[in-house]
């Protein structure tokens, strides 16, 4: 029936090319797939969105969920969402110009789209037809609004399973696990840039209600790939709620009426590059000179006039897997053992199906995700601390040697396809402490004291005790006497006090007074008076701020700490400087900067980090991550004076489970819920983020439907 209203559509004249593919595509998908496909929704299906652009789909059966969240993200991302895609496709240059040229490279090296067609035909018979349906929903929206969608969007239609596969790939396996960056980094023995965010479990001992409790709070760029989509998904045995990357058909953070997770990167090893010896065009392994093996492709660069030129792209694999080289003479190949694990979405939908703590492990023992520290907590009362990774099994080499680069000649350093079962993962349930946390450190110091053997695990698992400020301005909220309320939670969360202030402060500030020139004591006598927070109205946090980025990681430019960091005594190191003339020295140094570029040292936080989107600018709040705050924000640079917050908190949320209902909560999302130019929701959420305030999570149909802004019934 559906095949035979296309076919009429495709009669009426002046149709589109473009509409008309689509149209076809559509008819196909309906004809082809599994009745429970969805390519078009059961009666009953419909979607709510609340004021703040928040979808809230409420479905009669899986498929009918899938084709309707895909129909929402469309709604409020499509541009985004499409350009995306095509991306991963590996063929943004040809829809979006030269741009787009180096992520083509990598995604067609990296061997995204063909990993894709195959991940697509390695689903399971119960899960497959839910992706088609997301794709059908995707398409359905574009049919339904042609006239919201730009050329160039509508040149990508019609979107397929085998793209939402392959932007999965991409995010997780090429940009979270490795990334064209962080090879050649490791090639260089540069340090590799890592993602930050925060997650709290907080059990029933340690809560006022008698309650487990969860803290989600990713940090992330407010744009492009690393932008969320929060949604609510309700259908029989699914009581979803929470966020996760646009263009993704499941949700990454979650919160159930049974069971809650969020997520910090983590960085295991898993992705090895090898450094390859080239000899006579080819490369030596085990004392033989190996050909390579020898692709090569056209990549369609479309130019300001619309024409398309060709580039070529010669793509070079050796036994380990696809060769990458630069300018430098770096040669290197790359090995994702994961990324021939498929079913990683599928594993995401059955952690939300959960409804205890043992189908919830039971789940994650797929092990299809790669990586990913995972804070859980449930209705029963549990809470659950894993270091999730997916390494190879080795037969040698701890952390560093595997995190590093690997000979590549050598055979038996080649990585199989065996991985380390999830139970010899660390991890902790139900500490004696009450609570976990990690804000992106070695998973030892998820609980204080630390309740994890190093010693009990293989060397090449996880990283040695680490513990940066922001680990340490966890524990020391999570480990103060009392018992904690929601409310106590959501203080926590917005907190903007610098755990490093409360390390070094006092000693700069005595050194100062005592051998410091006029004008470091003047600086000396701001930071005295200063809260230690990074509120809009907070005089010293722009001083200290430049005064430890001059410093250096682990103050290095100035002679480092008096006594270094030491995992096992998070609360009182590091601290004190090794040599505190230096450190006089640099404070007089940024307090001149300071009266050279504002005219004064006094510079007012709020004044200078502004929180601009759409029409605002506003005077932002937090601080940066070195500073180890719980709010944190990632600042772009100063511009006249002032910066705008381009990153940091996006979305973060506090929850609290109930013995009796669903959990209750708030949450935020600074950037908005829609990056649709024009939409409100681009910016609706922002006075809030400036406000330190947060809003309720809806859950009920009841209070939704009080704040609705709109409907779509299927």
């Amino acid at each position: 029936m559906v095949y035979g209203a296309a076919m009429k559509h495709l009669k009426r004249r002046f149709i589109p090319a473009w509409h008309v593919a689509l149209v076809l595509a559509f008819a196909l998908a309906t004809v082809t797939a599994a009745p429970s496909a969805a390519a078009v929704p059961e009666k009953g299906t419909e979607i709510l969105w609340d004021h703040y652009g928040i979808p809230h789909i409420f479905a009669p059966d899986h498929a009918s969920l899938f084709y309707a969240y895909g129909y929402a993200q469309m709604e409020g991302h499509s541009e985004l969402l499409v350009r995306l895609y095509a991306q991963a496709r590996g063929r943004g240059a040809e829809f979006y110009g030269d741009s787009n040229l180096a992520s083509d490279r990598w995604v067609r090296t990296a061997g995204i789209p063909q990993k894709a067609k195959t991940w697509a035909s390695q689903q399971t018979a119960e899960f497959a037809p839910l992706i088609r349906a997301f794709a059908a929903g995707l398409n359905a929206w574009a049919i339904e609004h042609p006239d919201m969608l730009s050329p160039a969007a509508k040149a990508v239609l019609p979107l397929t399973p085998e793209d939402v596969y392959a932007h999965g790939l991409r995010i997780i396996h090429y940009d979270w696990l490795t990334s064209e960056s962080s090879v050649y980094s490791k090639a260089r023995r540069e340090e590799v840039e890592t993602h930050g965010s925060n997650a709290w479990a907080i059990g029933p001992s340690k809560t006022a209600s008698g309650n487990a409790m969860l803290l989600s709070n990713s940090h992330l760029a407010w744009a492009d790939r690393d932008t969320y989509f929060e949604v609510q998904l309700t259908a029989p045995g699914v009581t979803s709620y929470g966020a996760v990357w646009v263009g993704f058909p499941v949700l990454r953070q979650c919160f159930t009426e049974f069971v809650a997770w969020t997520q910090t990167t983590n960085g295991p090893t898993g992705a090895d590059v090898y450094r390859l010896t080239l000899r006579e065009g080819g490369y030596v392994l085990d004392g033989q000179t190996k050909p390579f093996e020898v692709e090569k492709q056209i990549i369609k660069v479309r130019q300001a006039d619309g024409t398309l030129r060709d580039e070529l792209l010669t793509i070079r694999r050796s036994v380990h897997g696809p060769v990458f080289s630069d300018r430098r003479d770096v040669t290197v190949a790359l090995r994702v053992v994961a990324a021939d694990r498929p079913r990683m979405f599928e594993q995401f939908w059955r952690m939300g199906l959960s409804r205890n703590l043992e189908e919830w492990r039971q789940a994650m023992r797929m092990q299809q995700l790669p990586l990913f520290n995972t804070a859980y907590a449930d209705r029963d009362g549990h809470i659950m601390y894993v270091y999730n990774a997916a390494p190879p099994v080795r037969t040698h080499g701890d952390y560093r040697y595997w995190s590093g680069v690997v000979p590549g000649d050598r055979s038996d350093l080649i990585s199989t396809d065996k991985i380390l079962p999830f139970d010899q993962l660390p991890q902790v349930i139900d500490p004696p402490s009450g609570w976990v946390q990690n804000c992106n450190d070695s998973p030892w110091t998820s609980t204080f004291p630390m309740a994890i053997d190093p010693a009990k695990f293989a060397p090449y698992v996880a990283p040695l005790p680490s513990l940066g400020p922001r680990s340490q301005r966890s524990i020391r909220l999570l480990s103060a006497p009392g018992k904690i309320t929601l409310a106590d939670l959501r203080a926590m969360k917005l907190s903007t006090h610098s755990e490093i202030a409360d390390h070094f402060v006092d000693d700069l500030v005595a050194a100062a007074r005592q051998s410091g020139t006029a004008k470091a004591k003047e600086a000396a006598e701001i930071l005295a008076k200063w809260d230690r927070q990074g509120e809009t109205t907070s005089d010293g946090t722009f001083l200290f701020l430049r005064f430890v980025q001059a410093a250096g990681n682990n103050f290095q430019s100035i002679g480092g700490y008096a006594v270094p960091a030491d995992p096992s005594q998070p609360l009182t190191t590091p601290r004190g400087f090794a040599d505190p003339a230096k450190a006089i020295a640099l404070l007089d140094t940024e307090a001149r900067r300071l009266e050279t570029e504002y005219d004064t040292m006094h510079v007012i936080w709020g004044d200078v980090i502004r929180l601009r989107k759409g029409s605002l600018d506003l005077p932002g709040n937090g601080i940066p991550s070195a500073l180890g705050g719980i709010r944190t924000v990632g600042v772009g640079p100063f511009v006249g004076g002032t910066t705008q917050i381009q990153g940091g908190d996006t979305f973060y949320a506090v929850v609290e489970f109930s013995k009796t209902g669903p959990p209750t909560g708030e949450a935020l999302l600074g950037y908005g819920n829609w990056s649709r130019p024009g939409s409100k929701h681009i910016e609706d959420q922002l006075a809030l983020a400036s406000q330190k305030k947060m809003r309720p999570i809806m859950r009920a149909r009841q209070a939704i439907e009080k704040n609705l802004e709109s409907r779509k019934v299927f």
